[in-house]
């Protein structure tokens, strides 16, 4: 039995910080093989390869223009290799891709996210006692004056506009579990909603409310059956919806080396709806057909039903944690889920048989009913995660789909919606997503206008360097 098995097994006998110290060490430095797997390594190759330089640009080239109301940053979180190497896309290190954007003008920098994992050049493994030591590489959000950088086993990181990491946070020690990576920013309340999910030791799910000024002021435990991969959720005016998919952790098989994770469709799915303020016990649990969602779209209250748009798979990581997505069974499609409070039964209705996945509405319509919805396309044919090359604008109103070509050559990323600030109106404003040119290796940060969407974009900011395809981000107003 291997030191690290060994490990697992006392686990729940010693205190975190204990065995956090001993797997530092008795942890080995992952090391890439002499000859890479190019299908179980596909997060090494192309543009998911990490970039080794932190630069700082000014005056970036543009290809048309960039409209004057634009005044703030784009910034994008994903995984980067410190090392050049890392056993699985989830595991490279954070660094964050910002854009400055004023006047008709853009400055680009990159940094990494120097939390203990990238200082110590981390595992998974031994990072995983430790909450501080967060690859910090998944997304990126503001709240309560802070930039959080988070990922969805740890605390999140606090980086500052240059991007340069401060601390981890911990709301003055009143976290004491993960932070999941998709938090959600009410637009009425300004209140921070998130989840924490274990995979290791009840309770497997743990939910928090953070006020308007940055205080933690609600947590509460779930009572799940079993620790399930729970990546996203939903929120609505009222509401907060738990999605309990069976997408499982299994420790045994963990333990004997086997892949942690499988899908498991014997053990149902359903969803959890909780007022925002409620407890365990006000938790309605509604039966789904097995599947799995890594990102929703939004959700909103109508009458005594909640609407949620989703990005519903059949199947999960079938082939264990490599095979994040590959094949149609196992990539996202628009589906829309009305759930009636008073039967506490959901309606299942596929919207749109194109597959796709990152979804996105306009961060003031999160929780409320939104028209416009956005995603990307990805490559249901391909036997590993493959982005598109098209950006899709939904009609959730009417069920119908707009696209944006992105050319031949260029394939996409998650498209976040810059609103016009002078104007209230979803329809004013703006998508924009970072590309990259297969054909001539390079990056862009493009921006379309949301009322012609299927015509080329306003404006295409030329990036200095090679930007990763990586994983989520905001557009964060001056």
């Amino acid at each position: 039995m291997s030191l690290q098995s060994i490990a697992a097994k006392i686990m729940f006998k010693l205190p975190d910080p204990i065995l956090g110290k001993i797997m530092k060490y008795i942890s080995p430095k992952k090391e890439a093989p002499i000859k890479l797997d190019p299908k179980k390594y596909w997060h090494l190759q192309g543009n998911w390869a990490p970039v080794k330089k932190e630069e700082s640009i000014d005056e970036l080239e543009v290809i048309g223009e960039i409209p004057n109301e634009l005044d703030g940053k784009y910034i994008r979180n994903g995984m980067n290799p410190r090392s050049g190497y890392s056993d699985h896309w989830f595991f490279g290190n954070g660094m964050v891709h910002g854009i400055d954007i004023q006047n008709g003008r853009a400055n680009y920098k990159n940094r990494y996210v120097k939390t203990p994992y990238y200082e110590d050049d981390m595992d998974m493994m031994a990072s995983s006692f430790d909450l501080k030591a967060s690859p910090a590489n998944t997304h990126v959000i503001r709240h309560a004056g802070k930039i959080l950088a988070l990922e969805e086993a740890h605390f999140p990181w606090v980086i500052d506009n240059n991007l340069e990491t401060i601390s981890h946070h911990d709301f003055d020690g009143k976290l004491d579990g993960p932070m999941t990576a998709h938090p959600r920013v009410c637009p009425e309340t300004n209140e921070l909603l998130f989840f924490g999910y274990k995979m290791m030791g009840k309770p497997y799910l743990m939910y928090h409310r953070v006020s308007s000024d940055g205080k933690l002021v609600q947590s509460e435990a779930i009572d799940i059956p079993r620790p399930v991969m729970m990546h996203d959720w939903n929120i609505t005016r009222n509401f907060v919806i738990f999605m309990d998919l069976p997408l499982v952790f299994d420790m045994d098989r963990a333990v004997e080396g086997g892949d942690p994770f499988g899908f498991r469709p014997e053990c149902g799915a359903r969803l959890g709806v909780m007022p925002r303020n409620g407890t365990n016990r006000d938790i309605k649990w509604i039966d789904v057909n097995p599947c799995f969602v890594f990102h929703p779209m939004n959700a909103y209250e109508e009458d005594n039903k909640i609407i949620l748009h989703v990005c519903r798979q059949d199947k999960a990581m079938v082939g264990g944690m490599d095979q994040i997505y590959g094949g149609d069974e196992t990539t996202g499609k628009l589906w829309k889920w009305t759930i009636d409070l008073e039967t506490q039964t959901c309606k299942e209705e596929q919207i749109d048989d194109k597959p796709c996945d990152f979804a996105r509405v306009d961060d003031r319509k999160i929780g409320l009913k939104a028209n416009n919805g956005y995603a990307m396309e990805l490559n249901n044919k391909a036997e590993t995660l493959t982005f598109g090359n098209h950006l899709f604008k939904y009609n959730l109103d009417e069920g119908t789909r707009e696209d944006h070509f992105l050319g031949e050559h260029t394939v996409g990323g998650e498209p976040l919606f810059a609103p016009n600030p002078n104007s209230n109106d979803e329809n004013n404003g703006y998508v924009m997503s970072i590309v990259h040119d297969n054909e001539r290796n390079k990056s862009k940060l493009i921006i379309i206008d949301t009322n012609d969407f299927s015509n080329k974009p306003v404006a295409e900011i030329l990036l200095p360097q090679r930007v990763p395809f990586g994983a989520h981000g905001s557009w964060l107003e001056n």
